[in-house]
């Protein structure tokens, strides 16, 4: 039985964070509500720092405010276990050997801030879920100092958390998931707040409580659920169908790739997606060169090319070649009443196909990238989609799969009588081609 202080009265789940501590480097606890996932931390690095020397550092992707970060809990810890700390008003010092614990927001002014990083012992990052790939990107190589060690505590919010997509699975992070039923520390009054929870609505039972991550945040497009259902459809019926689009995404900068899409249809209303090609290569004429290429080899009824930026020319130079290649500008006027542009337009349509079960994705890159994509309200209350920009910023990547998937389907949507004409066109030549004698 291992016999601990009693400031290290954690849950026995967590012990490995004690008794393991020196054979990981990184740390993630996940969970949801009354897991005690912070206090358990709190607890040990007040402990850490109370028998040697260490400098500590809490952060979160922003924080406006002392009162934002767990400042508060270490006070409380010191104040009721009568511990040999100074508490000033924006860091805590040990009184004897001088253990230093400060307080830090990554996220200023939309840049990421590492100033103080470099000589840290040891990173806590609470509230994990919020830190984006960019931020941990930048933070992971500054925490360098040997032995150095990042703990994350987090309540999942997606599937893909950029922190959690780092340390699951890896050999180097002790990963424990926890809820309140395995924590024996855990008050009644949380307990009842919690099946009060569960009677009221499952969902946030199981996300608040749990520790799930949510099927669908207020601000994101997709449902998770929407999404992991259409990897598993399977059409029936009628088996006729020939119609086809290749749509491509064209890398607007750095790092972006170009992807050509396929997409099948596979019973009245069905649609099937498969990725055919990637490629980063940044000339012009190869881009070209590969979208004839592909139409050539797939013969699709429809192709439709993203015509905005630096996409324009290829377009152009495309058209001149297959006449009914359609240009999709992300940025230009809706076709719909209540979005802003076509990017908009696109990505709502996809929306509806997903909910309506109407399309199987069969790329898990395209699945990933749909999960981070979130819909803005604007101040005239029209939809908007969250720019590319944005999201290269925050996710580290440009949704490439994601958006040439979306052109598909507004192709599909708002020009499907392309595929009436070109289906009308095939049938006339074969009969004119059809020779008994």
């Amino acid at each position: 039985m291992l016999e601990l202080p009693v400031i290290l009265n954690i849950p026995k789940k967590l012990y490995p964070v004690i008794t393991d501590f020196n054979y990981y480097n990184y740390c993630l606890l996940d969970g949801g509500r009354g897991s005690a996932k912070s206090q358990s931390i709190a607890r040990f690095l007040t402990y850490l720092g109370d028998i040697k020397k260490l400098r500590i550092c809490c952060g979160r992707e922003t924080q406006n405010s002392i009162e934002e970060s767990v400042y508060q809990i270490f006070v409380n810890l010191i104040k009721k276990y009568k511990l040999n700390y100074e508490i000033k008003s924006n860091k805590i010092v040990h009184r004897i050997n001088g253990t230093t614990i400060i307080f830090k927001g990554f996220k200023e002014q939309g840049s990421v801030n590492i100033k103080g990083l470099e000589n840290i012992d040891i990173l806590w990052i609470d509230e994990a879920q919020a830190i984006t790939k960019t931020t941990l990107d930048i933070i992971i190589p500054t925490i360098r100092k040997p032995n150095s060690k990042i703990f994350f505590t987090m309540n999942r919010y997606l599937r893909n958390d950029a922190v959690y997509s780092f340390c699951a699975g890896s050999s180097d992070c002790l990963h424990i998931k926890i809820n309140y039923l395995e924590n024996e520390f855990c008050p009644q009054k949380l307990i009842d707040e919690a099946n009060k929870c569960k009677a009221r609505n499952y969902k946030d039972y199981k996300h608040i409580w749990l520790g799930e991550p949510l099927d669908q945040a207020s601000d994101y497009l997709f449902s998770v659920s929407d999404l992991e259902y259409s990897k598993s459809i399977r059409f029936s019926g009628d088996t006729s169908f020939e119609n086809k689009i290749l749509s491509f995404d064209l890398a607007a900068c750095g790092g972006d790739s170009c992807v050509a899409k396929l997409i099948s249809q596979k019973s009245f209303t069905g649609w099937e997606e498969r990725t055919v090609a990637q490629w980063s290569e940044p000339d012009t004429d190869i881009t070209k060169g590969k979208i004839i290429s592909l139409c050539s080899l797939y013969m699709p009824q429809m192709q439709i090319i993203d015509s905005d930026g630096l996409g324009y020319p290829i377009w152009v130079s495309v058209k001149k070649i297959l006449e009914d290649c359609i240009g999709f500008r992300g940025a230009g006027k809706s076709r719909l009443q209540n979005t802003l542009n076509q990017r908009a337009d696109g990505y709502l349509t996809l929306n509806e196909y997903l909910q309506s079960k109407w399309l199987k994705i069969t790329c898990e890159n395209t699945i990933r990238q749909l999960e981070y994509i979130k819909k803005i309200y604007k101040p005239n209350g029209l939809v908007a989609i969250e720019d590319k920009k944005t999201i290269r910023e925050t996710q580290g990547e440009s949704p490439d799969f994601a958006d040439t998937l979306m052109m598909a389907i507004y192709g599909i949507n708002f020009f499907s009588h392309l595929f009436a004409k070109n289906n009308e066109e095939s049938q006339t030549k074969v009969e004119t081609d059809f020779d008994p004698f």
